[in-house]
């Protein structure tokens, strides 16, 4: 029995930390290749961690989320 929980907590920590790596290594890779300010992402690796941290490019053309001054007094 706690042998299987070691072996459980091992899996999990494992896969915590490649999770991790994984983000960190596509946030560098963003940092590297300026491509923050990019609505689409140069990779699937980066895309995939502007995912997990919920990074969402807005452009200036992009419709704000909230309601402006012009529009409330229309």
């Amino acid at each position: 029995m706690a042998t299987i929980v070691v072996i459980s907590v091992i899996f999990i920590a494992g896969a915590v930390a490649g999770a991790l790596a994984l983000i960190c290594w596509g946030i560098r890779r963003e940092e590297r290749d300026f491509t923050l300010t990019h609505r689409q992402a140069p990779g699937q690796l980066t895309q995939g961690t502007r995912r997990v941290t919920g990074l969402w490019v807005r452009q200036a053309t992009d419709e704000p989320s909230w309601p402006t001054r012009e529009k409330l007094l229309v």
